[in-house]
Formats: C-alpha cells, structure tokens, sequence
C-alpha cells in the first residue's frame, strides 16, 4: 500500500493538551485583570505554535471529548467516577480555546457519546486503510493500542518535549506491543478512569503474562499452566479483566460526515488569533502569532516560488518555515531526544555579549547602571568555595540579551590557551566596591550569597551597602516545593532559553580560569543576561502573590547575615571528636557481637538484602511494607518490629551509632579549615515551609537530645577568651498554635507560663498540674506535638508502645480539651481548599495541589502540610526576624559578638567573656519582643565555652 506521506493527518487529543497546560501553573495560575484564570488559554496556545511550527500539518484535527454522558458510562457508571471535578476556572476557558482554534483555522470536532479518543480512533483507522499516516499528539497511554505501520504518537515527556512513539517505543515503555495493549490493559485496569482490571495483577505481571501466552484470550485458554497465586488471581478477575477490555476498547465506528479536505490547515489565520490573543490578555503570545502572520505571507510566496519550480513538498525538512515558525522560536522549547523532526522546544540564546578590560568602558558601564537603578550581576571562580577560591572575573547586563564580561585572571601559559589582556584587579576593585555600596542600586543576583562571599573575600566590601536581589530565593518564594532553582532550570521554565553548559566551557579537570576569553566572555555575560530576565519575571510576580515585603524585609536582608555566619565559622576540638570516635567504635564492635548472637551467624548489618533475610526468612517477622528490592527494612519498620523481637532494637542502636561514627565523629574534623573552624553553608531555599537548613555540615541533624547528641555538641567551642551563648525559643511552635488558635486553655497556659505538657496532661487525665505524672508529661508531649503533624492514632500508637484504641481516646480527649486547636485546623484545610494555598504569619505562602484530590490518601498528605506549614513557616518567619534583630541590636551597640548559628530555634552566638552579660540581655530583649503574639514568646539563654554546656 502506497503512503501518503504529504497527507499526514494530525489529531490532537485537546482536552490532555488543556489539562497539562492548565495543572503546568497550577501553584501561580495566570490571571488576566479581572482576576480569570488563563493558564490553559496560555500553555495550550505556546504549545500549539511550537506544534504547527515543528511539523508543518498539512491536515489537523483538534478532538474534543463529549458534552454528555457517553456510552461507557451507560455501561458502567462509576467510569471515572474517582476523578476530582474539572476546576472551574479551567472548565471556563474551554469554550474560549475552542473559538480561537476556529479563528486560527484549526477544525474542531466533538461527538455527543463519544470520548475524543473515539473520534482519534475512527480517523486513525480510516487513515491506515487508505494509507496515508496519522500523528497522534496525547500522552494518553489508551492510544498506544492504535500505533501500527502508519499511526505514530508524539507523547509529552516529562521535559514537555514531544516523543515520537512508535511500535519500537511502545515495546520499549510497556514492554507489549500496540496489539497488545488493549489486553495489558484490561489486566493492570486503569485507576485513573476507575477501570478495575485484575485485582493483583500488576504490571510486570501482565508483561510477562502476554510475553509467554500473546493474548487475554490465551491467558484463560492456559490458565490451568500458570502457577500459584497469579492463577488465582486470574480465576478470580476474569469477569472484571474482560468487563475492563471492553471499556478500553477504542470506539473507531464513530458516524463522522466529511473528507480529509475539512481538516486542511494550510491557509491559518495568523493576524486574526493574534488580535484575539491579545483581547484575552495574553500580549506575549498575540506579539508571537502577530509575527507569525508576517512571516507566514512571506513563506507562502517562497513557497508559491517553489512549486512553481516543481520543489514544494510542506513535510520535508528543507521545506521553506511556515505559520509559526517565529511563534514558536520566540516561545521557546526544548528539543527532544530522538529524531531529527523532533521539536526543538528551547530556544538557543543568541544574546549580544562583549569583554570589557578597559577600566573607563567598565565605569561608564556601572554609571549606567546607576542611573537606571538595576543591574544584573555575576562572578566567575577557580572554584565553588567562596571563602577559599578565587576570583577569575565577574559579568554584567543592564539589558535583556546584553552583557558584558571582566575578566581579572588569564590562563596559564601552560594550559595551552592564548594569553589575553585583563582589567587590573585594583581598578576592577575601587569599580565594584562602588557598584555594591550604592545605595540607590539593586543589584540583581542567582544564588547572590556565594557572589556576596566571593567579593567580600576579595575585599570589596565589609557588608554591601546597595539593594539585593536574588532571583533564586524569589524563586523559591513563589514555588517553595520546587526541587530546583538551578539558574539553567529556571531559564529554560521561565523564559524557554538554552543556555551554555558549564561542562562544554570549562575543560575537564581544569578551573575557569583555564577558559578562552571569548567562551568566558560567552558564558558568564550570558548568566547574568539570563538573570536580569528572570528580576523582570519574578519581580512583578513577587508584588501579584504578595510577597514583596516577605522577600525585601525578611528574605534579603538575611542572605549578607547567612553569609557573615559562614565566613566566621564555629571552632571544633578534633580530640573531642577523636575520643568519641574510638568510644563509638567499641560500641559498635559490641553490638555487632550481640547481634550475631542472637542471630546464630554473621551477616552484613548493613546489608538491607541480607537484613531481610535475617528479619523475615529466619526470624519470620512479620513483613511491613514493599520496596523494588523486597521488604522494608527501614526505622519505622524496626521500631515496629523492636515490639515483638529484641534483634530489631538492637539493629536500631547499631543504625544509631553507626550514623553518628560516620557521619559527625569521623567526618567533621576533615570538614575543620587550617584554624580548626567548620563553615556551614545555610540554605535559604532548602526547605518549602521557610526553615532554614544547613550542609558541609548539616548541623540540623545533630541529635538535640539524648548523651550522643551532647559529646557532639562538646566538640563546638568558642574562641580563647569567649563564650558561648545559646537563646533558644521554648515551645515556639505550640506558642503559634495557640496565637492562631486563639484556644481558651492554651492560650491561658502560655499567658501563666504553665508548663505545657503537664497543663495538656492535667487536662486530658482530669488531674491537677501537681499530680501530673512523667508517663503523663511524656504522653501529653507527645500528643502535643504530634497534632501538628496531622499524627494518626496508628502513628501515636507506635510511638507511645499503646493500643490504637487508647491512641484514638488520646487524640479525642486532646481536641475536646483544645477545641480551638479542632476548629482552627478545620478553618486551615477549608481555607486551603477554597484558595489553594496556605499562609504564615508574615504572609510566605504554600501552594497545596492535591488538597481537593478525590484520592483520600492524597488528600490527607495535604491537609497535614495545610495544617503544619502556617505554624512550621511561623515559626520560620520569627526565628529568621530575630536573626535580624538581634544582628541590628549587635551593631547598634557596637558590640564584638556575632551570631554563628542557627539551629531549628536555636540562635548560637559567640562573644567575649566581657560582652557576655550584655548580649544575654539583648538576646532576651530582641527575641521576646520580634513580633507581638496573643501569648508570650519565652527564650531561654545559657552561655558556657562549648555547645554542649547548654540544655
């Protein structure tokens, strides 16, 4: 059969483009200034340019499921009934997308019983039989059944690039071929269409079922040679594998009236859909199609041109650019990895970038600066410690696709590249300390503490006196539960940019102060462009979430504090850490004896395969929870079994001191420089509730309780002639609970500086504060905390070694004696759900996507992050506040202590023994007075020579 391969027919499954586009801005939609939701409307229409452009359809559907009911709901009327209800600010942009598309040119087409997929499936089939090729654009994985010699899909990947799918690729992904998938289908059932399938029979399962028998058919046909419980299975789900067949079987008899001619789109109005764009107030994507139009009239005479010459052929790839050629290339997308005709789905920068060594050049650059009050800035290094590396040169932009770069440090002759002038490091010096103290100025920056550290080092400045911007921490405002704020990722997201890779520049094993002037000049010009772009992103982004104030007061001023914390560092007595080493060497080497003992042989404890082993197949414990590599061997699951065998408890100290050896004892004394001082590095953006973190090392994880945590704690010491001073908040998160609470029994325990958790025990066993009892205190602790954290009566159970009906009376006799704490965090879930997000006291937000899930353990996850985020971030937002105070109060009474760490709610300073009765006043001061609360913030304040005098 001959291929038509000019008259490939594109279907597009519309409404799998709408959602993705849609979900793809769900933490910060995009609103017009009415205040509508037009994330959709953008993200479909940026894909569709990129589409039109990359393969140039001749033919083109756009599918569209039906209004009502259809058929499969008829036969089965839960048929997606676990799906949560389509959002309707995304269920009101539909009817727009569909007038745009026709505005465009773009057939439309939606049949009433009938799903997309359907009418997909119909054209498909008629295609392949006339045989003429048809492109499927849906990651739905039901379409994978149609692939075949002429239907290919191009499926999203997670990158957003589209994949070509193949029959070789669907073998690939599901490991069937597209005959197949109907059948593995009906096995493994689809839990996102409520589609039941057979119950235990997973997807390795069915793989191997229809390797080994081709078909559903002849899996029942052989049912009596497969063995054990997958026969089981099997017998048990026949009627639900084939009830589940016939819901997945693709409907390809759908009545559709018309020729190939009413899908042709080879005429699209360009000018049309960019006036429409813009009246929906989407300028960006109006300017792109308005381009388009332009372009397109040009590209149909080149294209009259060459048909007149016998050379048109609109599917090849010398084909002249058409439609949204420009639309797309100033979209931006990403190329995807396998063919050559795949979408090139982010733009190469092509940004106008020059060296400047002249010192006059560079202060006629930094006057410009100055007088528009911005500018973009980035350093380049012999490495990535800034309190050790060195400068090799800094970049500057002022304007989007504009940059300049210094360079201060040539390569080596011996490194082989070409000697080349550098502006000398005085002039460049005397230039930047008058950039960064100007007071008028923001300095735009990504990741700006390691450059703030650098320059400092270098000697431009003591604490920089201009305005700060970080888009990396604006960043991480916006979308705290991001897992990246890389400036390479967020260009390629917030701008459709690719960028020059740091590998490509720099040579294997070399610095980059071994790169070419022009590749330098390239490559660090271009960072600093890349950042001046996302300061005009994220700027107005910051002011419509109403963050502003939260990043300029609070988030800024504390990145240079971070920065001088570091540069101090904390002093550390090795032979403190060496003794305990050897202390928990011993320990270790008795353990390990008595855990062989018990077990009658030796094994790798450190081993989970043998652990399993040991645990499950010998022992025969009771198994908990599955892993890719068998049972679960993890703390939870010890702490479990430690109930019922005494081998896990053991494992679980020898875990404990394990950790310890490894991780604190041996490992910090490599981390000491050549002063015997550790230099934590504090991440600002590490965490979504606020808190700050800390690695190299991570001193957060330290044990805060317990002997161990405290020898740990013995090897930080303060200088000769200091102490040590420790305020930490006492119970500053239950203190937020009960500010937001406004809970009658909290409120008044805090207010008459009652201890806490005996109040709490006093309450829930109906006793007096005086006959309150440790087990008490330890139980009322335990609920105290544990509410915060959405604790279950199973997880409380565990903890407190009770029945999970006692836990459940706990937690009941818990909300009844603090039924302001039940109703705030009922308030809080019923906030989140209605706006999306949560807010803490300062106004840091959290955006919670799956709290309206229909999922009830998704769900659940979310209303636990509902309800802990505004007192965690709270409490985030107090302690960093603090920071500042007492950092400011430091200053303001030109004392010599400083502040060298922060831990969870712990401030550590370091002062002179003469300063040390001064600061513990300031501290208590600045401290209980940062904000004002319903109740009483308290700080306790100890001082002594090392960290482990305190508590």
């Amino acid at each position: 059969m001959t291929q038509h391969t000019q008259d490939t027919l594109y279907l597009l499954d519309s409404y799998g483009l709408i959602y993705r586009s849609y979900f793809a801005f769900i933490s910060h939609p995009l609103t017009n200034k009415a205040g509508e939701n037009v994330s959709a409307l953008y993200g479909f229409f940026r894909s569709l340019a990129m589409i039109l452009k990359t393969y140039r359809p001749r033919y083109f559907l756009a599918a569209f499921d039906s209004r009502t009911p259809t058929f499969r709901h008829e036969w089965y009327p839960e048929y997606k009934a676990t799906r949560d209800k389509t959002p309707e600010d995304l269920h009101a942009q539909i009817p727009h997308i569909e007038k745009i598309l026709t505005a465009l040119g773009i057939a439309c087409l939606r049949k009433d019983g009938f799903e997309a997929d359907d009418i997909i499936a119909t054209l498909a089939r008629r295609s392949a039989q006339e045989g003429r090729r048809c492109v499927i654009i849906s990651g739905d994985k039901d379409l994978a059944q149609l692939v075949g010699d002429f239907v290919s899909v191009l499926k999203p990947d997670k990158s957003e690039a589209l994949a070509q799918c193949g029959v070789e690729e669907v073998k690939a992904h599901w490991g069937v071929a597209p005959a197949q998938m109907l059948d593995y289908l009906s096995l493994i059932g689809d839990s996102a269409d409520n589609i039941p399938g057979v119950k235990g029979i997973g997807p390795k399962t069915a793989v191997k079922l229809l390797q080994d028998y081709g078909t559903l058919d002849a899996v029942y046909e052989h049912i009596d040679s497969i063995a054990g419980a997958v026969q089981k299975k099997l017998a048990a789900g026949k009627d639900s594998a084939y009830f589940s067949k016939k819901l997945i079987t693709l409907a390809d008899n759908v009545p559709i009236e018309g020729t190939l001619d009413d899908y042709r789109c080879t005429a699209l109005h360009y000018a049309e859909t960019a006036a429409l764009l813009k009246e929906y107030e989407l300028p960006h994507l109006g300017e792109l199609y308005a381009k388009a139009a332009g372009e397109s009239e040009t590209a149909g005479s080149a294209a009259e041109q060459n048909t007149a010459a016998g050379k048109a052929d609109v599917n090849t790839a010398t084909a002249g650019k058409t439609g949204a050629t420009t639309a797309a290339d100033d979209i931006g997308t990403k190329p995807a990895n396998s063919a050559a005709a795949q979408p090139a789905e982010l733009r190469k920068n092509d940004g106008e970038y020059r060296t400047v060594t002249d010192a006059e050049e560079l202060e006629a650059v930094i006057a410009e600066a100055e007088a528009q009050g911005f500018a973009a800035f980035d350093c380049e290094t012999t490495g990535l410690n800034p309190l050790y590396d060195s400068l090799v040169g800094f970049s500057l932009s002022l304007k989007a696709g504009t940059g300049i770069y210094v360079p201060l440090k040539a390569p080596a002759p011996e490194l082989g590249e070409q000697p080349f002038a550098v502006m000398p490091f005085a002039a460049a010096k005397k230039l930047l300390a008058r950039l960064w103290n100007n007071k008028e100025l923001t300095l735009v920056l990504h990741n700006g503490k390691f450059d703030y550290q650098v320059l400092r080092t270098a000697g431009m400045f003591t604490r920089a006196g201009c305005r700060l911007f970080d888009t990396m921490i604006a960043a991480w405002l916006l979308e705290p539960d991001n897992l990246s704020f890389g400036l390479e990722n967020l260009t390629e997201a917030q701008l459709g940019l690719q960028g020059l890779d740091y590998k490509d520049v720099v040579p294997k094993g070399c610095t980059f102060a071994a790169v070419s002037l022009p590749q330098a000049t390239a490559y660090a010009a271009e960072d600093a462009d890349f950042t001046l772009q996302l300061y005009h992103v994220y700027k107005p982004a910051l002011g419509q979430a109403n963050l502003t104030t939260l990043f300029e007061t609070l988030e800024m001023p504390l990145m240079p504090l971070l920065a001088d914390m570091e540069a101090q560092g904390i002093f550390l007595k090795k032979e403190e850490l060496a003794a305990f080493s050897e202390e928990l060497a011993d320990t270790l080497a008795r353990d390990e004896a008595e855990i062989y003992k018990l077990v009658g042989h030796p094994f790798n404890i450190a081993s989970p395969k043998q652990l399993q082993e040991v645990l499950f197949t010998e022992r025969k414990l009771p198994t908990g929870k599955k892993t890719k590599t068998g049972y679960s061997t993890d703390i939870s699951v010890l702490e479990e079994l430690a109930a019922i065998d005494e081998l896990p408890a053991k494992i679980l100290d020898y875990r404990a001191s394990a950790k310890l050896k490894s991780g604190y004892a041996d490992a910090l004394p490599l981390l000491a420089d050549a002063n015997g001082r550790i230099h934590t590095s504090f991440i600002q953006t590490g965490t979504a509730t606020g808190r700050l973190s800390s690695r190299d090392p991570n001193l957060q994880n330290i044990p805060i309780r317990g002997e161990e945590g405290r020898k740990i704690r013995k090897a930080f010491y303060a200088a000769d002639g200091c102490k040590l001073i420790s305020a930490d908040y006492a119970q500053i998160e239950l203190v937020i609970l009960a500010h937001f609470s406004q809970d009658e029994n909290l409120v008044k325990a805090f207010r008459q500086g009652t201890d806490i958790h005996a109040a709490t025990a006093a309450l829930i066993f109906n006793v007096s504060v005086e006959n309150v009892v440790p087990d008490m205190r330890r139980i009322a602790k335990v609920i105290n905390f544990g509410v915060m954290y959405g604790m279950s009566a199973f997880r409380l159970a565990n903890q407190l070694r009770i029945s999970r009906t006692e836990a459940a009376d706990f937690i009941t006799r818990y909300f009844t004696t603090y039924s302001g704490v039940a109703a705030f965090m009922e308030t809080l879930k019923e906030s989140a759900a209605e706006k999306g997000f949560v807010e803490t006291l300062m106004g840091r937000r959290r955006y919670i996507r799956a709290i309206n899930s229909r999922n009830q353990t998704q769900r659940a996850a979310a209303e636990r992050i509902a309800i802990n985020t505004p007192i965690q971030g709270s409490a985030a937002d107090i302690v960093k506040t603090a920071m500042l105070h007492v950092d400011r109060a430091l200053k303001r009474q030109h004392l010599s202590a400083h502040l060298l760490l922060q831990v969870h709610d712990e401030l550590i300073l370091e002062a002179p023994d003469s300063e040390v009765d001064s600061v513990k006043a300031l501290l208590k001061q600045e401290m209980e007075h940062v904000v004002k609360l319903a109740v009483p913030l308290r700080v306790s304040i100890e001082s002594g020579s090392c960290w482990g005098d305190f508590h």
